[in-house]
């Protein structure tokens, strides 16, 4: 039977939520064949209903670990991190065939000059308690336009970052809250908020202000059939 309710997570780093997660992901999720978009027709995946997670420290051991005797590699590192952050989260110029990346969307020229990112910084300089420092990554137009590298629909997975200020006795301090509508635990995960984390401490560092935690939602949070054994290596379950 499947559990309706969501996984919610208090983690201290973003490599503690990640183990958490993909701990849980086999008794917790649902199975679910590929209909549409990436391993269409080729794959399954479990996938948890929805999942809520609260980071406490995100800057600190960001990468997954993995004991050496398990002998499989771990699915980022801290140079794939800053290389993301740089290319697809800072870079808005798109390469061949490419309909769009983060980045074009996170610097998407504005109405009024500057980008939504240039937008969210002078938001928070002037009036940091705000709850409008949003930027859309995701629009309405994504399900007829967005096409991946082999050719099908594959509209954004990340749809929306959210900055906001929390007053905290004499510091204000700065978080983050993403929504992802598809979110691959195992390896997009960790390199996801790795590089969201990098972008966080850029603005932190724009607007003066203290950096905080982070908050994460989806409700297609999964692991792919192919990461199953991976899965159960690290959490030692097929021990």
């Amino acid at each position: 039977m499947i559990n309706f309710r969501p996984l919610c997570i208090n983690a201290v780093t973003i490599s503690d939520a990640w183990f958490q997660l993909i701990y849980n992901v086999l008794e917790n999720g649902y199975i679910q064949k590929i209909q549409h978009g990436s391993f269409e027709n080729e794959q399954y995946r479990f996938q948890y209903p929805g999942i809520a997670v609260y980071i406490e420290k995100p800057w600190q051991d960001i990468i997954p670990q993995i004991p050496p005797h398990l002998c499989i590699p771990s699915p980022t590192t801290m140079e794939y991190i800053e290389n993301y952050f740089v290319d697809y989260l800072m870079n808005p110029e798109l390469s061949e065939n490419e309909t769009y990346r983060y980045s074009s969307r996170i610097h998407h020229p504005m109405p009024k000059g500057g980008s939504q990112l240039d937008r969210v910084i002078e938001l928070l300089r002037k009036s940091p308690l705000t709850n409008q420092a949003v930027i859309e990554v995701g629009t309405p137009v994504d399900l007829d336009v967005c096409y991946g590298n082999d050719g099908k629909l594959d509209p954004p997975c990340l749809r929306l970052i959210d900055f906001k200020v929390i007053p905290s006795e004499n510091d204000l301090i700065l978080t983050v809250t993403v929504y992802f509508r598809s979110w691959d635990l195992w390896a997009g995960f960790p390199t996801n908020l790795g590089g969201i984390e990098l972008l966080k401490q850029y603005v932190c560092s724009e607007t003066g202000l203290v950096n905080g935690p982070m908050y994460a939602y989806s409700s297609g949070a999964h692991i792919y059939g192919y990461q199953e054994e991976l899965v159960k290596l690290r959490t030692l379950k097929s021990l």
